[in-house]
């Protein structure tokens, strides 16, 4: 059976669906349609045949994939991939956990999930909300508790060991896209020569949705809105919030940076 040789397993709303885009053009992937199948975290019930099922690779392509943002942050799901692909290689990429949260919230909203009118009732409302959950991992409300990467990288390297995971943050897949695929190509065992090739289109999935479900005025309004630079589709978030949940991510930003290597200054408190 062809189980994928690789899974984008997240963050949510950190550019998977960029990257997954982006290895589909080269030629030597196969990376699946939807990008989400949520076996692991949804579909387990539909068994292993099921899974394999949806990977239909031709004899030109060396790896294949998809991509199921949940796969990293939910326990039981990053535990039941991990024992079903024992040889697969996984990539995260990582964003900034406020601004991650931020449109998470909003992606919740637009897609109904959310009926909580502010981020801010939403933080203040996640405590509980995870805590009468069945098992603690929500997917629509965990804005914060999902950018708590530590943990969640920690205990997928403690199955696979630190070799078989490739972090990427989001501000280098922004900065610098066909980098971060040569990089993942070599990771996972496709040619990077091909990536000079590859036609470079930012998905932005709240935006796409939010102007996509319009009608008439509000669609031409949306499409202004995201053609004047606002390309998010949301307003900004209020600074004074910003600042005090990045005051609260400072800590564990500070270990996350160590535990990866990486300068992430850019992610902590503004110095006053």
């Amino acid at each position: 059976m062809p189980f994928p040789t690789f899974v984008i397993v997240g963050a949510q709303k950190s550019g998977t669906t960029t990257l997954h885009d982006l290895l589909g053009q080269l030629p030597d992937a196969w990376m699946s349609e939807p990008k989400e199948l949520h076996f692991f975290d949804k579909h387990l019930n539909r068994g292993l045949e099921w899974y394999a099922g949806q990977f239909q690779p031709g004899p030109e392509h060396v790896a294949w994939g998809e991509s199921t943002p949940f796969y990293l942050y939910k326990d039981r799901a990053r535990d039941a991939m991990v024992d079903a692909l024992p040889s697969a290689r996984f990539v995260a990429i990582l964003r900034e956990p406020v601004s991650r949260a931020y449109s998470h919230y909003w992606f919740a909203r637009s897609k109904g999930k959310e009926s909580l009118s502010t981020f801010a009732e939403a933080v203040a409302a996640e405590p509980e909300r995870l805590s009468n959950s069945k098992d603690g991992q929500p997917a629509a409300y965990s804005y914060l508790d999902r950018g708590r990467y530590l943990r969640q990288l920690v205990a997928l390297t403690e199955r696979v060991g630190r070799e078989r995971l490739l972090v990427h943050l989001m501000d280098d897949l922004s900065a610098d896209p066909r980098g971060v695929l040569a990089t993942t190509c070599t990771f996972v065992g496709l040619d990077p020569g091909g990536v000079a090739e590859v036609e470079v289109l930012s998905k932005n999935t709240f935006a796409e949705r939010t102007v996509n479900s319009a009608d008439g005025q509000s669609k031409r309004r949306l499409r202004r809105r995201n053609d004047a630079g606002l390309q998010d589709g949301y307003p900004p978030i209020d600074a004074g919030l910003a600042a005090d949940l990045r005051a609260a991510f400072h800590e564990e930003n500070l270990a996350l940076s160590r535990w990866l290597g990486r300068d992430l200054s850019s992610w902590l408190p503004v110095e006053p």
